[in-house]
């Protein structure tokens, strides 16, 4: 996986925007290594909270996509610390894996959720079979996919007919008042606060240059669709400052 980068408070907004737009799967392995020790703490923190909602409200629509399927399996992508995973693991019956390309993260994960099995790997190489899965979810992570169509692909291609993705991404609300409310505090606020708690602070510069330059709502409907996904829609929550997308195969 090559050499671990330093962590490194002192770089620069410019250096934030590089990586996005680079994406190498060594520079996203990286930063998430540097910032796992304080990753939950400050998840939390940041959002007052409110992520755990997020995560449960996608976990509770996921079981109401699945009917009656007495025994689903959902593979959760960029699963980080686990924590969407282990929502989607109280469905009843669901065998659930998670996947992230941070060795730092998922060791985390497994101390926290022992029954849940989690394995390294990439979203653009899954390693599984065609029709493997009923759910793959992914919360918080789609838009640091280095190729961003081939992981959706993959999506695609590990879903069994009729089966379902779900995707968390961080919103830019569309009011004019709180799109200005919310950025500045995403992009002045949020990074100084996390420069208090975490060594890695250059996540946090990333984090917010990287929520605005994604493609959200309809233009990542779009993109869902050219992955091969029959349907696409999405969700705004929380005064529109998360988005759940779901797609069907």
């Amino acid at each position: 996986m090559g050499k671990k980068a330093e962590a490194s408070p002192g770089r620069s907004k410019e250096t934030a925007q590089s990586l996005f737009r680079s994406k190498s799967h060594a520079s996203i392995q990286h930063m998430f290594d540097d910032v796992a020790p304080t990753y939950d703490f400050l998840n939390h923190l940041l959002s007052l909270g409110i992520d755990n909602y997020w995560r449960s409200h996608t976990a509770s629509a996921a079981r109401k996509l699945l009917g009656g399927n007495p025994s689903p399996n959902i593979l959760d992508v960029a699963t980080g610390t686990g924590d969407l995973a282990r929502a989607m693991s109280k469905i009843p019956g669901a065998n659930v894996s998670g996947m992230d390309l941070s060795p730092e993260m998922l060791a985390i994960a497994r101390k926290k959720y022992p029954g849940i099995a989690f394995s390294e790997g990439y979203a653009e190489n899954i390693p599984y079979g065609e029709n493997s899965f009923d759910v793959v979810s992914a919360g918080f992570g789609v838009r640091n996919f280095e190729d961003l169509p081939q992981g959706l692909k993959e999506f695609h291609r590990v879903l069994r007919p009729g089966g379902h993705a779900l995707i968390i991404e961080p919103m830019i609300p569309r009011n004019p008042l709180m799109r200005q409310l919310y950025l500045i505090y995403f992009k002045k606020v949020l990074p100084k606060i996390a420069r208090l708690f975490s060594k890695s602070s250059f996540a946090y510069d990333y984090l917010p240059h990287s929520v605005e330059s994604f493609p959200q709502d309809e233009e990542f409907v779009s993109i869902l669709r050219e992955a091969g996904f029959a349907t696409a829609e999405y969700r705004p929550m929380t005064f529109e400052t998360s988005i759940l997308y779901i797609a069907k195969k």
